[in-house]
């Protein structure tokens, strides 16, 4: 975008007002965006509202120098010397600022141009254009998609055009469309952040200022730095921590979020898996589904979902087995797309306190037979099972349930491989002979001592509560 809009006479163009305007509602604070729309209205002769949206820009970057020169050139309009015959520019009046006058060629003053009342015309025809862009772009990306793949698999260098494009797709900024900025100070960002109550707004704040950021490195002052990704990950950290010591402890994610998206879309990081579970390449994710656990695993937030969903709410890595940690878990289900798997977590939760105290002890009766049993035809460890099972058909039916549904935390005692049954599952399996006896009995002890350790747990208690 430029400010080249302007005309000089009075007309602004409101093509370019209308997209800048859009990009400051997406993109807030949008700095940039802000500076280019006060340029345009100083080049239009707009001076009331080129002096309001500066106010704006000081009380936002209040170091920024391009500011104050706005600020300057706002207070000195009487001494500015009158428009020439070509179009007047932003440019225009920082030169006047910084050199001598020159004799022109006076000409009438222009009338000041006022915006027609009702705008909702524009704006609509605005809109549905967006919009429309948008959807053509989807379709563009689609292909764009094929031909990479036509062009990986023969060995061919690959379009670079696919991340433009699925920005356009998602309704973001394709790339740095204009001059990098210093960034305003961490503290005034912070206070947006705390400002927004919509998470994903305040983490798109948080990601704006870590772009500029990360532009600003690159190229401070508009020359390139010729800076390494890592020497631009460090900065960013630093900046992630500046953020985070003005901020609150429950809003202290969203600067991390905020980087997880950078070193993704910008700085090429390597994750264990390169594909997702369905086979997608993991830069082609979107950035409303992409997600990376602490084990460094990268996720499309939809299949992780739909993979945890078909495992009964089970909060284990499908592809490494692994249990998520606390801090994953809480990620995952604060995220748009794993909102639903909260509720099978309270489920899990609920199941546990279903069940009674002396359910447990037959389960601590099990598993110690199991484990105990070196028979040669295990004749006790079947007539345990017996046991239990008949005593499960004596119980209430959400007890039941409970026990056929509740799955809990356990590891094999000798791989440390992560059991993946509930307590119903493993006492059919070894009821038919599908797992053996000591494995059955090394897991139902495990989850009997569960079981009695959650007992009066409270269900926000992400230590002791059922989040698997």
């Amino acid at each position: 975008m430029a400010a080249s809009g302007g005309t000089g006479s009075g007309e602004p163009d409101m093509a370019l007002v209308g997209e800048l305007l859009e990009e400051i509602s997406r993109r807030a604070p949008a700095i940039g965006a802000r500076k280019l729309l006060v340029e345009h209205y100083i080049s239009v002769g707009w001076l009331d509202a080129a002096t309001e949206n500066t106010k704006e820009l000081k009380r936002l970057a209040p170091r920024d120098p391009e500011v104050t020169t706005f600020q300057d050139i706002l207070s000195k309009k009487s001494e500015l010397p009158p428009a020439e015959s070509r179009p007047a520019t932003a440019s225009t009046f920082r030169t006047a600022l910084t050199s001598a006058p020159v004799p022109v060629r006076k000409k009438p003053p222009q009338p000041t141009v006022q915006l027609p009342g009702n705008l909702d015309a524009a704006r609509q025809d605005i809109s549905q254009g967006y919009k429309a862009l948008r959807e053509k772009a989807g379709f563009l990306l689609k292909d764009l998609l094929h031909l990479q793949a036509l062009q990986k698999k023969n060995g061919l260098p690959q379009s670079k055009n696919t991340a433009r494009i699925q920005a356009i797709v998602e309704g973001r900024a394709a790339g740095p469309v204009v001059k990098a900025t210093q960034p305003g100070s961490a503290r005034s960002i912070a206070r947006l952040i705390q400002a927004e109550p919509i998470p994903e707004k305040a983490v798109e704040l948080a990601t704006t200022d870590l772009e500029d950021m990360m532009h600003w490195v690159k190229e401070p002052h508009g020359k390139p730095s010729n800076r390494s990704d890592d020497e631009v990950r460090d900065a960013l950290v630093k900046r992630i921590r500046a953020l985070e010591s003005a901020l609150p402890d429950n809003l202290k994610i969203f600067p991390e979020i905020a980087l997880m998206h950078i070193e993704h879309e910008n700085l090429d990081r390597n994750y264990v898996n390169d594909e997702t579970m369905l086979g997608d390449e993991v830069k082609d994710i979107p950035r409303s589904n992409f997600w990376v656990t602490e084990d460094n695993y990268a996720w499309d937030m939809e299949e992780l979902a739909q993979a945890i969903t078909a495992n009964g709410g089970v909060m284990r890595n499908p592809l490494s087995r692994q249990m998520f940690t606390p801090k994953d878990i809480r990620g995952i289900v604060s995220h748009p797309q794993g909102k639903q798997l909260a509720k099978l977590q309270v489920q899990q939760h609920e199941m546990s306190k279903g069940v009674r105290s002396e359910t447990i002890e037959h389960l601590e009766k099990l598993g110690k037979v199991l484990l105990d049993d070196q028979t040669s035809d295990q004749l006790p460890s079947r007539l345990a099972i017996d046991e239990f099972m008949a005593y499960i058909a004596t119980l209430p039916e959400l007890e039941q349930k409970a026990i056929e549904g509740l799955r809990c935390p356990a590891k094999d005692s000798h791989t440390g491989q992560s059991y993946d049954f509930s307590i119903g599952e493993s006492v059919r399996d070894a009821k038919g002979n599908r797992v053996c006896f000591h494995k059955t009995g090394d897991f139902i002890q495990q989850a009997a001592a569960h079981l009695r350790k959650n007992q009066g747990a409270p269900p926000d208690d992400p230590e002791k509560c059922v989040v698997m």
